[in-house]
Formats: structure tokens, C-alpha cells, sequence
């Protein structure tokens, strides 16, 4: 707008009515627009990272059942499986039963759990049901674990 000294009154300067910036209202409601999508982002990084984190331990916990289940079916049945009164017993390890297996530390997960029981089947010729199981220690330690079965049979006597 322009001062007319005849009149001394402002009056609307045309070539400048096209010009005219953000307001303040539109400014606030576009940082807010702003905000509420980085906060967003955010959330979505704090997710993955734990997703992440949460995969990783598992990984770790099937990884550590495997190696102990394959270690188990290596092991000659006499001497895995105790006999009472010339049956085999069932035994638990580390899974409530009377003696524990250590835990292991895994670089960059932490510590995971295994137990495994031993079940016998019955028969002439007994046959073995193993079962493994493997979690991480942690937070979210229901999401991480890994179980592992097989069957043994005891051949010959």
C-alpha cells in the first residue's frame, strides 16, 4: 500500500496484492503437520530397531538349541540316558528338573538358556524322545525361543 499525498489515505498498492506470504496460522499448522511425521518416523525406528534386536536373539537361542541337540544325538544312549533298575529313566536338565545347564553368552545378544529332557518311550527296544528348548534371557524372552525334538532308539542291548 501506497500513502496518497492528496487524499492521506493508503490505498492498496496492486502490484504487490499477489505477493502475500504464510500467515501465522498456516505456518503453525504446517510445523505441525511437521512434527506429527517426524514423531511418526520415530516410532517406526524405535520398532525396528527392537524387531531387530528381538531377531537377533532368536537367531541365537535356535542356533545354540541346534548345536545342543545335535551334541545330545552324538552321545551313545548308555551313556546319555541312566538306568534304574535296568530301565532307562527320563531325565530334565535345566528345564525345573534337579540339575541345570549353564547358560551361554552370546556376543551381541546376551545370554541364552537351554534345557532338554530325555523321555523314554518303552519297548523291547526303546526308543527316545529328545527335546531341546532355547531362549534368550531378556525383555522379550517369550519371543525368543527355540525348540528342537528328535527321536532315538537304542539299538541292540
Amino acid at each position: 500500500m501506497t500513502l496518497n499525498s492528496s487524499k492521506a489515505k493508503w490505498l492498496p498498492n496492486r502490484a504487490r496484492d499477489h505477493e502475500q506470504g504464510f500467515t501465522l496460522i498456516e505456518a503453525l499448522i504446517a510445523v505441525i503437520i511437521l512434527i506429527v511425521g517426524l514423531v511418526a518416523v520415530a516410532q517406526l525406528l524405535a520398532v525396528a530397531a527392537a524387531s531387530n534386536s528381538t531377531a537377533n536373539q532368536t537367531s541365537a537361542a535356535a542356533a545354540v538349541a541346534s548345536q545342543e541337540l545335535e551334541r545330545l544325538q552324538t552321545i551313545p544312549i548308555g551313556q546319555l540316558v541312566p538306568t534304574t533298575g535296568g530301565l532307562p529313566a527320563d531325565i530334565t536338565v535345566g528345564c525345573g528338573g534337579a540339575a541345570a545347564a549353564p547358560d551361554s553368552d552370546i556376543a551381541g545378544v546376551g545370554r541364552v538358556r537351554t534345557c532338554w529332557q530325555i523321555t523314554s518311550l518303552g519297548g523291547s527296544n526303546p526308543v527316545f524322545y529328545i527335546a531341546v528348548r532355547s531362549q534368550a534371557l531378556g525383555p522379550f524372552s517369550w519371543l525368543t525361543r527355540a525348540d528342537f525334538s528328535t527321536f532315538r532308539s537304542q539299538n541292540g542291548a
